[in-house]
């Protein structure tokens, strides 16, 4: 939206004026060359650069702000500790500047710790219970070997054994054997045959202990796994007592103390990215399509006169705000010194199509209302006459108000001197003396 506070302010300042006019109307005389010459201070008509470029206001927002909120509740314990102008450390307040990572606040940890050092203990329980189960399990692997070795020598002597019957069954039939040496043979066989089945039974009685175990091995480990995982759950609380900042940024906002009971949710602080900022501005759909991405642009501050800052539009609204119609403009201003504050007005100047055209300009101060037209402006010219200095009143065409100055479109020429200090107490062709 366009300004026109130069306007406004030209309209105020010459009610000032011609309040003064008025009174002193009161008491005019006809200029002769007896009056006594008044004291006047001038000024030089000037020429100056006009431009006819839109001015908008703009509002200094953080590049970056958020609202940091406790996610557990509890009593605040501690606040962050900064150092203050007494060079004493104090709690962390509005305007300081904090790291990334850093704790604003604690709430207190008891309550959450308690429940970190149960699960805890379950853990150290599983894990116990594991390494048991993982030494039982390597107890029957040693004894399925040392079962497997004996399975092996009573099968050997059961082969030998067997083949030491057959050939006494042979000889006992042929009647070449004793019935005493083929009982014996026999019962050498049986008693191998009987330890070879001992052998192959007790191998599968150890095989089936250490399948226990192992089945074992896994129960536990999921048991581990499980109370791990109770663990790192019962530590998110635990973690989330301390309100972290989430970058390098300054605190807008302070909501909390120590003492306090928060409640999950509940803002403590609200902190900004004030490295860059942006100042932002709506224009009418008439403008909106002159500013384009990257465009660079001029911003200034009353709060800091004579500084001028400069950045580059980095959005443009793609819809109009349904109530006040017009887009919204960002303009990204690095701001590494924090010159810049949060909240800040500031104004920026949309260039013009055409060059600005240099017009003459002269103090508001200058201006009176013509005497004998009241509709009409005038100034008053200083001439020199028979080594005399004389005010001339002069009706002049006015143009645009530019601060404490105004366009002058006719009556006036570039270095003529204009009366700005007792021109409310002049006539014209009246002899005046000009003072520093």
């Amino acid at each position: 939206m366009k300004t026109n506070f130069g306007k406004t302010n030209f309209a105020l300042m010459l009610g000032a004026l011609f309040c003064a006019v008025f009174l002193t109307g009161c008491h005019e005389k006809t200029a002769t060359a007896e009056h006594a010459p008044v004291s006047v201070k001038v000024k030089t008509v000037e020429m100056n650069s006009v431009s006819n470029g839109l001015r908008y206001s703009a509002n200094i927002e953080p590049m970056k702000q958020v609202e940091l909120a406790f996610k557990v509740g509890g009593y605040v314990e501690g606040l962050m500790q900064a150092r203050g102008v007494d060079g004493h450390l104090r709690d962390v307040q509005e305007g300081d500047v904090v790291a990334q990572g850093a704790v604003l606040a604690r709430v207190r940890q008891s309550d959450f710790a308690v429940k970190v050092n149960q699960a805890e203990s379950q853990v150290a329980e599983a894990k116990s219970g594991l390494e048991s189960g993982q030494a039982q399990f390597a107890e029957a692997q040693s004894s399925i070997t040392s079962s497997k070795a004996q399975l092996a020598e009573s099968e050997a002597a059961f082969g030998k054994a067997r083949l030491d019957f057959e050939r006494a069954k042979n000889l006992f039939a042929s009647q070449s054997m004793t019935k005493a040496d083929y009982d014996a043979a026999k019962t050498q066989f049986e008693a191998a045959e009987a330890k070879r089945d001992a052998a192959r039974s007790q191998v599968a009685v150890v095989e089936a202990k250490a399948a226990s175990a192992q089945a074992q091995i896994e129960m536990l480990r999921a048991k581990v796994k499980g109370s791990q995982a109770v663990v790192a759950e019962a530590a998110i609380p635990l973690r989330d007592t301390a309100l972290r900042a989430p970058m390098n940024a300054v605190v807008i906002q302070k909501s909390v103390e120590v003492g306090a009971l928060v409640s999950a949710g509940k803002t403590g602080f609200t902190v900004a990215d004030t490295s860059s900022v942006k100042a932002v501005f709506g224009v009418p759909d008439l403008v909106v399509n002159k500013l384009k991405l990257g465009t660079a642009l001029t911003v200034s501050t009353e709060s800091l006169p004579g500084t001028e800052f400069h950045g580059q539009i980095t959005r443009v609204a793609p819809a109009a705000d349904p109530k006040s119609r017009v887009f919204e403009i960002e303009v990204t201003i690095p701001n590494s010194n924090q010159a810049l504050k949060v909240g800040m007005i500031a104004s920026l100047e949309i260039a013009p199509a055409a060059p600005a055209q240099p017009l003459m300009v002269v103090p508001v101060s200058a201006i009176v209302r013509a005497k004998n037209q009241p509709d009409q402006y005038a100034v008053f010219v200083i001439e020199e006459k028979g080594g005399h200095v004389i005010a001339r009143s002069r009706v002049v065409k006015l143009g645009e108000a530019l601060g404490n100055t105004i366009v002058v479109l006719e009556g006036v020429n570039p270095g003529e001197r204009v009366i700005t200090t007792g021109s409310t107490l002049t006539l014209d062709g009246q002899p005046v003396q000009i003072i520093p």
